[in-house]
């Protein structure tokens, strides 16, 4: 079967502050070349590299075949069809994809709205809409998510009993410090970032190892189960990380 995933590049980018960054991945999946034409047009806005998805039948399974290869940071979605449809494909996004979500549509409903941001959608739009304010507001989410993750990174993570220090990439379990691998750290600095949600086992692997989980290997489990250890006998004991049957792990504050 041909494969419904297109890339295209946008237009070139103006020179500004938010420009000189890595040129962000936006993933569109759109049931016409509404988005594409959108994201082409604009001239004196920054530029991304672009992939496009056809809303169709295989949506789901060309989504999840794109999030494992290129790892975008962000989906815009105007699927074009009822508002069922439309929240279930947001919560399939959001069981597999944590980066910035943005749904266009057409329905114009208070309700679907709502429920869209609910499911995690990060903004909604609904059409008709001029494609200079779209471009402006991913522009304006691109730059309030880089203006927190900057801020994290100057300071310290804290959750629970654990305090990550980004820049020495030292972590402290109840003001003790607990030595880690470097790749111990970047998983425990992924749980704790996502506090709370569950994570994927192929969604560490696209973020730690920059690549697939074949399903097979236990590589993130033996990691896993060391950095539990290790925080365990560094004295952690009003956090843990879970392991979550059959969809991943994830970091929670025990409550007395």
């Amino acid at each position: 079967m041909t494969s419904s995933i297109e890339l295209f590049e946008s237009t070139q980018p103006l020179e500004t502050d938010f420009n000189k960054q890595l040129q962000p991945k936006l993933l569109l999946i759109d049931h016409d070349d509404y988005l594409s034409k959108t994201f082409l047009a604009n001239v004196n806005l920054p530029s991304y590299k672009t992939s496009k998805i056809s809303s169709g039948e295989n949506v789901e399974a060309d989504l999840t075949e794109h999030l494992l290869k290129h790892d975008p940071d962000m989906i815009v979605l105007a699927p074009g069809f009822e508002d069922t449809s439309t929240l279930a494909l947001i919560c399939h996004i959001r069981t597999i994809f944590h980066g910035l979500l943005v749904i266009v549509s057409s329905q114009n409903c208070e309700q679907e709205q709502v429920e869209a941001f609910k499911l995690g959608a990060d903004d909604y739009l609904p059409k008709p809409i001029d494609s200079c304010i779209l471009m402006l507001r991913v522009v304006a989410l691109f730059r309030r998510k880089n203006d927190k993750v900057n801020k994290v990174e100057l300071a310290s993570l804290t959750a629970g009993d654990i305090s990550l220090q980004p820049q020495s990439q030292k972590c402290f379990v109840n003001g003790e410090q607990a030595k880690l691998t470097t790749f111990e750290f970047n998983l425990l600095k992924i749980l704790l970032e996502y506090q709370g949600q569950i994570l994927s086992r192929d969604e560490l692997y696209r973020k730690l190892l920059n690549r697939a989980y074949n399903g097979i290997e236990r590589t993130l489990d033996v990691r896993m189960s060391q950095l539990r250890e290790k925080l365990t006998l560094a004295g952690m004991k009003n956090s843990q990380i879970e392991t979550v049957w059959g969809q991943g792990y994830m970091f929670n504050i025990m409550t007395a």
